[in-house]
């Protein structure tokens, strides 16, 4: 018997326990209470994979299409934050929760609409910018600094700013997005090109 590559393959010697049988490297034991696992030599995690790995076909959506679970999470944290913006609009929490938010879903549809995700990547500039506005400088908390941080180097990267340049330019981003941004009427899906 020839394998894949051409060349001659011996053939497998007949097992000496009656309840497995070899066929071209894998092996298939009948356990005791009758259900057969296939095991390949040096894998032994095939045949006892969990649901969900990788590897594994992921759950279908209605529809038949995909889940597209991260989305609709992001989206769902993002309206949370805008409500909780438009109930106590002085924490500045409420924004860096927005800003990462935004950030998390712009991420998971860069591939997809890199325009609608440049969209929400500003609209989460301006939340990041004015959470660190509200905030004072001995007490901005370390999720406040980490998206005003994750922002900025964002823009920095795509716009090659100088730390000066950037700063001027959160700025810009902050007044001309923030209204959008924390406007709980703002249709995310329609932003980032989702139906």
């Amino acid at each position: 018997m020839k394998n894949r590559n051409g060349k001659k393959e011996k053939q497998a010697n007949h097992p000496k326990n009656p309840n497995t049988a070899a066929m071209s490297g894998v092996t298939t034991a009948v356990r005791p209470s009758g259900v057969a696992t296939a095991t390949r030599p040096g894998n032994p995690s095939v045949g006892n994979r969990q649901p969900n790995s990788p590897g594994m076909q992921k759950p279908m959506g209605p529809g038949g299409k995909a889940a597209a679970g991260p989305a609709i999470n992001h989206t769902e944290a993002a309206r949370a934050a805008q409500e909780a913006i438009q109930k106590d609009p002085a924490n500045p929490e409420h924004y860096a929760a927005l800003a990462g938010a935004l950030r998390m879903l712009a991420q998971f549809l860069r591939t997809r609409n890199p325009e609608g995700a440049d969209n929400l990547c500003n609209m989460a500039c301006a939340a990041a910018w004015e959470a660190k506005r509200r905030s004072t400088p001995a007490l901005t908390s370390g999720r406040t600094k980490q998206e005003v941080k994750i922002l900025t180097a964002w823009l920095r990267t795509k716009n090659h700013l100088t730390p000066e340049a950037s700063d001027g330019m959160m700025d810009t981003i902050h007044s001309e997005y923030l209204s959008k941004a924390i406007d709980g009427t703002t249709p995310l899906p329609l932003v980032t090109g989702l139906p």
